[in-house]
């Protein structure tokens, strides 16, 4: 299939702000027209008008009149012009009840022993939450290791979509969203590659590139993009977030909202696209991404297969996410920047698609749950936190994260040095935490549209993970066993307990607990060498033995550092409010950067 690529006139109105340029427009040169459609996107309903264009007997004419066809197409859909942002307190809100909790538990080292009778007992509290911290490692790692096992095993699985049970005559088709800023743009065109080479990109895939109005060299950017990725795909688009749309603040949330609304309508309006006309049943899937990932190799296929497994109704509340692996050019980071992305794989296994917590990075959903769910929220920072509590509160029910058996790759925080790569780290924590506790915040409103039960178990996994794990955990084990005796001193009680006699008792128990954390650590470090056969383009984390040995000595002390980092920035949304929620994205320079050969600007350790 020929490919053209056309650029649409500007359009100065304020609610046709939108600069969209597609790739891929044979379809349209062939017929000489584009009749725009107008859906009840809910409902799903097919269009009841159409506008047909005058067709063009020369060819020297169609270029001219394509653009003119796009553009009147952008102007009878409408671009999206914002939201009206409901008013809300800017301080007071339910995250500082969030924080509350994480201050009243850490502190629970002081006051307990300070209570009669309670202090009779304060040494076995400590212990027993202990005990439980380390209960759900070990649950976190019977997890891992299964995901671990269903991704080694479906790397010689064979895919066959042509023996599926396809009764209705469903056509699958895919809509995958990158968002970009100043990223540079071989670091997306790495990303857009992976999604190219998946099978029958051209047939199915439809590749979404969503830039702030902001970035720099966008028009040229966007005409290297056509030039490259237009005869890949069935569909490529490029849109352009403006800047200061109401209800918008700067992000990824907003910039992909804006895209994929603009997209979808599009798509709508192409009526050489099968979407939801009379006599094609078309499945849309749309996935997200981040512009510094690679897509497993059968990332698609997987998905479909998945899909059909499932009844319509369970397709209408599934999100289907991949295990996430931050390991491009990880070998080459800095010891806290590895092991937090060891850490978070591990814990995307462990914890977030198994206990339904929440989506990260790269996901994917049917448009009509999409829809239904409102794209996404351009009032916050974090897309994929707050994903499944928006689409939860669509359908009414609890939604349901499957994991598509494909591994993932992403990129961590990178720097030119070692004091970049420090200040990177710590920004990317403040800013995930942060977005945690304005997604808090979201959920504890919404809390009774929701059932129940659904309400309380997410209240209680979210609270556990992002609260407890990622903020408390570390921070309370170096506190709890140094204070609380102190404490117990202080009082007058002697440092004794109901069953644990003394302190030196009390302290064998606790450096146990270090040793035996030291051996779960020691399985985050094996996970990832287990599902490294399985990562795209034949990845390999190079880190060598003395260095990996050196990391898993270190990764206590950076999960230490990275609960203080949290703790301040839970204290600075305390104080500040709503107006330190923004997504300021990490720098990603140094994922393609190449590194000076004679000076290089970071040591390996």
């Amino acid at each position: 299939m020929t490919t053209n690529n056309h650029n649409n006139d500007d359009i100065p109105t304020i609610e046709e702000l939108s600069e969209i340029h597609i790739a891929d427009i044979h379809h349209i040169e062939k017929k000489h027209e584009m009749r725009p459609k107008a859906y009840s996107l809910p409902e799903r309903r097919t269009a009841q008008q159409q506008q047909g264009s005058k067709k063009q007997s020369r060819f020297g004419t169609i270029k001219q009149s394509v653009k003119r066809q796009i553009s009147g197409s952008i102007r009878s859909i409408g671009a999206y012009a914002g939201r009206i942002a409901k008013p809300a307190n800017a301080y007071f809100r339910w995250n500082l009840l969030f924080t509350f909790l994480i201050f009243l538990f850490i502190s629970s080292a002081i006051w307990i022993p300070c209570i009669p009778a309670v202090n009779d007992f304060a040494l076995e509290i400590v212990t027993i939450i202990s005990i439980i911290l380390h209960c759900l490692w070990i649950i976190a790692i019977i997890n891992a290791l299964r995901y671990t096992w269903r991704l080694r095993r479906f790397a010689s699985h064979e895919i066959r979509l042509d023996l599926v049970k396809n009764e209705a005559g469903i056509k699958m088709k895919h809509l995958v969203g990158l968002c970009v800023y100043k990223e540079p743009l071989d670091l997306l065109m790495d990303t857009i590659d992976s999604i190219a080479s998946q099978p029958n990109a051209r047939e199915k895939i439809t590749c979404l590139v969503g830039m702030e109005g902001g970035t720099p060299d966008k028009e040229e950017k966007k005409r290297i993009l056509d030039d490259k990725y237009g005869p890949k795909f069935e569909r490529f688009i490029v849109t352009f977030h403006p800047r200061g749309l109401p209800g918008d603040i700067p992000g990824k949330c907003s910039n992909f909202n804006y895209a994929a609304r603009t997209a979808v309508k599009i798509l709508r309006a192409d009526k050489n696209y099968p979407l939801e006309e009379y006599d094609n049943n078309v499945e849309l899937i749309v996935t997200t991404g981040d512009c510094d990932s690679v897509f497993g190799d059968r990332y698609f296929d997987a998905l479909e297969e998945d899909y059909w497994k499932l009844s319509p109704k369970q397709r209408s509340y599934t999100v289907w996410q991949s295990p996430l692996f931050y390991c491009i050019n990880l070998d080459q980071s800095p010891f806290f920047v590895r092991v937090t992305g060891l850490l978070r794989a591990f814990f995307m296994m462990g914890y977030l698609i198994p206990w339904n917590i929440n989506t990260m990075s790269i996901f994917s959903l049917t448009l009509k749950l999409f829809e239904e769910g409102e794209y996404t929220h351009p009032g916050y920072q974090m897309d994929d936190i707050i994903a499944l509590i928006r689409w939860s509160l669509a359908v009414r029910r609890k939604c349901v994260i499957r994991a598509i058996p494909v591994a993932t790759l992403s990129g961590p925080t990178s720097g030119k040095n070692y004091v970049d790569e420090w200040y990177e780290w710590a920004r990317q924590i403040r800013r995930w935490t942060i977005g945690a506790a304005e997604v808090f915040h979201y959920f504890a409103i919404k809390f009774f549209r929701l059932p129940v039960s659904v309400s309380f178990s997410f209240a209680a996994k979210f609270v556990f993970y992002y609260g407890f794990l990622l903020c408390i955990a570390s921070v309370y084990t170096i506190i709890a066993p140094l204070v609380t005796p102190a404490m117990l001193n202080a009082v007058d009680h002697g440092v004794h307990g109901l069953v644990i006699p003394n302190n030196k008792c009390f302290m064998i128990i606790m450096f146990g607990f270090l040793g035996l954390q030291y051996i779960w650590f020691f399985i985050v470090f094996l996970v990832n060498y287990l599902c490294q056969p399985v990562f795209p383009r034949q990845t390999k984390d190079k880190t060598g033995f003395i260095r990996n040995i050196f990391h898993w000595l270190m990764t206590w002390p950076t999960l230490v550092m990275y609960c203080c980092v949290e703790l301040v920035a839970f204290l600075e949304v305390t104080v500040r409010g709503k107006s330190v929620c923004s997504h300021n994205a990490s720098k990603k320079d140094n994922l393609v950067a190449p590194v000076p050969s004679k000076q290089p600007d970071r040591m390996e350790v």
